[in-house]
């Protein structure tokens, strides 16, 4: 028997939730299954996908991430923005939330979406959106839809995956 990913599971009766081990910030961070008929297993198909990210996907999050904080700090005007040499250092100033967990039975693709506290947005946050391995969206918590084409995204206001900034408003 094959050992599982998740840990703390909790089981209700509208929703369900766990937590499992995210090596990207070297800590344990929640799961939120809106449906309870979702399994473990396939939850933890997006959890181990989401591990599984190469390095030019986390760089890309981080590089985008930081380009969210350095817009929206410039936009605010009166706060300081964190000094970074590194893409990578934005991980000093977020704090994985939850992965929410999202299932269409009449889909394949899979849906990683992290809800992430940010030093620079207290009240908005940061969400990464990934379908499939291809980043849709990085920017406030805001839960676009996962399961639109991909001109919505490229669309989408304040999207700093697709270089949609403050400066577009």
């Amino acid at each position: 028997m094959s050992e599982t990913i998740l840990r703390k599971i909790d089981r209700r009766k509208e929703d369900w939730g766990a937590e499992f081990y995210a090596p990207v910030f070297n800590q344990y961070m929640g799961v939120y299954v809106g449906d309870p008929n979702i399994s473990t297993e396939a939850v933890e198909k997006v959890v181990q996908a989401f591990n599984q990210l190469d390095q030019d996907t986390l760089a890309k999050l981080f590089q985008f991430s930081w380009d969210y904080c350095k817009s929206f700090c410039d936009y605010v005007g009166d706060q300081e923005c964190p000094s970074i040499q590194q893409p990578e250092e934005i991980l000093q100033y977020i704090e994985p939330i939850d992965m929410m967990i999202e299932m269409d039975p009449e889909r394949t693709e899979t849906i990683i979406r992290i809800e992430l506290n940010c030093d620079w947005e207290v009240e908005h946050g940061l969400e990464w959106l990934i379908r499939d391995q291809q980043i849709l969206y990085v920017g406030s918590c805001e839960v676009p839809d996962a399961w639109k084409e991909l001109s919505y995204y490229e669309n989408y206001s304040l999207n700093f995956a697709f270089g949609n900034n403050y400066d577009n408003l």
